[in-house]
């Protein structure tokens, strides 16, 4: 059953106030507002701010400089030419530390009071991907001084930072298998099912494996993770506007329309041919994820029965995911025949998906979705194959796994992450032909900047890769 997050947004909490005189200390509480909440409400709260975080203005941002979106109005235009300020990215900024990472590290702790190990693994998991995430995206940031009230954090380094996601993720596995209270139907993702939150634990332990680019590891992880689609961590909205609907059809139809189209964009002509072979027809993929207006060549996110409807869940971290992170560590491990393997789950699991109306009314070409993704065979990727454009074997097969990662999930974050740590290798190009490459970081926020002194100096500019990435 589909459990959708029907709260706001919380006001963050654990803010620490200073002495008040003592004739007027405590008038300052609203007796009849609650100044706390039990662990398993707030769990809700990160869950839904975690959610929506993920799913919104960052994911747009990648979405754009990974080339499924095109920036078409305003600041927008802006994103879509590479300019961009230091102040674009502020309530991103505060969102990921105030309302999300603050937040799951106050539940994680309550729940450790307790000894309610269950629940603090979950919260634990929770800080894991939005910290791992952040990271990804910004290179140096304050983790290790984060939660000190009062204290200007330090900027720790990336890969210091995603040495503690792992041992975090490593911690959070080990507490989801001892004793604790199941926070059940406050748990809006997986209800309390503790299996497939360890299989997400595992799943994001071999997407950071990936990032820093430990394959072996990566590919360990992988096996552990998450092992069927039904096991796939999603945001669930509900389809009320402003408060329940997706953030991209919030954004795209109702706050900023005309700020975000699809025209023009190189996913989009992948799936309008490019991609497609004898083995692969990309016809109902495109329908999936976008529209067309036919000879004009204009092209917009599918916000009416697509990914990006109202009510569509936004995925955080799925079974495609983490079989593709499986088929491209093993694939540079030249275990070609394990990594085949691997990326004809995807596909397989992609074509069930799209060959099935995505909600009541979704019409698809049956004849062919049903055979729209025949399964690879290692002779494709050979001199001669229909997928080797003239280099090695194991390359061609590694360029196909990173172009199928990228088309399967348009509009969120990781495939950001896969160009830059690639070297761009599915040749996603340049949005303007003066900039050396796509942006490789997104820019500290400008009130951090303004408000501790231990920014990094020089501020890292938006071209220089960050530490993973060099």
């Amino acid at each position: 059953m589909k459990i959708t997050a029907r709260y706001f947004l919380p006001a963050a909490l654990g803010a620490a106030l200073g002495s008040c005189d003592k004739l007027i200390e405590g008038y300052d509480v609203n007796p009849n507002a609650a100044q706390d909440a039990p662990a398993d409400q707030q769990l809700t709260a990160v869950q839904v701010s975690e959610g929506f975080v993920l799913s919104g203005e960052m994911a747009r941002m990648a979405g754009i400089w990974s080339d499924y979106f095109t920036g078409s109005d305003r600041q927008y235009e802006g994103l879509q030419n590479y300019t961009t300020v230091a102040g674009d990215y502020d309530n991103m900024w505060t969102s990921t530390y105030t309302l999300v990472l603050t937040n799951a590290r106050i539940v994680s702790d309550k729940a450790a009071l307790v000894q309610n190990y269950q629940l603090q693994g979950i919260a634990q998991v929770l800080e894991a991907q939005m910290i791992g995430t952040a990271t990804s995206l910004w290179g140096d940031i304050p983790y290790s001084q984060a939660f000190q009230p009062g204290v200007p954090p330090v900027f720790d380094r990336q890969t210091d930072v995603y040495n503690s996601v792992q041992t975090l993720l490593s911690t959070a596995i080990t507490n989801l298998g001892r004793n604790g209270v199941n926070p059940e139907e406050r748990d809006i993702y997986f209800q309390g099912n503790l299996a497939r939150w360890t299989a997400v634990a595992h799943s994001l332990k071999a997407r950071y494996f990936l990032h820093t680019k430990n394959y072996a590891q990566a590919a360990t992880e992988a096996r552990l993770g998450i092992a069927s689609p039904a096991g796939d961590l999603l945001m669930p909205y509900g389809g009320t506007v402003s408060t329940t609907a997706n953030p991209y059809y919030d954004f795209v139809e109702i706050n900023r329309t005309g700020y975000l189209s699809a025209t023009g964009a190189y996913a989009v002509g992948l799936l309008q041919g490019q991609h497609s072979n004898a083995l692969t027809n990309e016809s109902a993929r495109f329908q999936y994820f976008y529209t067309s207006s036919g000879s004009s060549g204009a092209a917009d996110l599918n916000t009416s029965t697509g990914v990006f409807a109202s009510d569509a869940d936004f995925p955080l971290i799925t079974y495609v995911e983490t079989q593709a992170i499986l088929a491209e560590a093993l694939a540079r491990a030249n275990d070609l025949n394990g990594s085949l393997t691997a990326l004809n789950a995807v596909r397989t699991t992609n074509s069930d998906t799209i060959s099935s109306p995505y909600r009541a009314g979704f019409t698809k070409v049956r004849g062919k979705t049903q055979t729209a993704y025949q399964p690879y065979t290692l002779a494709n990727f050979a001199a001669g194959g229909v997928l080797n454009t003239g280099q090695s074997q194991q390359n061609a097969l590694l360029r196909e796994i990173l172009t199928e990662k990228y088309l399967s999930l348009v509009g969120q974050i990781e495939p950001f992450n896969d160009v830059r740590r690639t070297g761009n290798i599915i040749g996603v190009p340049k949005k303007r032909t003066d900039a050396p490459s796509i942006p490789q970081r997104y820019l500290i926020a400008q009130n951090e900047v303004n408000a501790n002194p231990n920014v990094p100096t020089p501020i890292p500019p938006l071209y220089e890769p960050t530490e993973v990435n060099r």
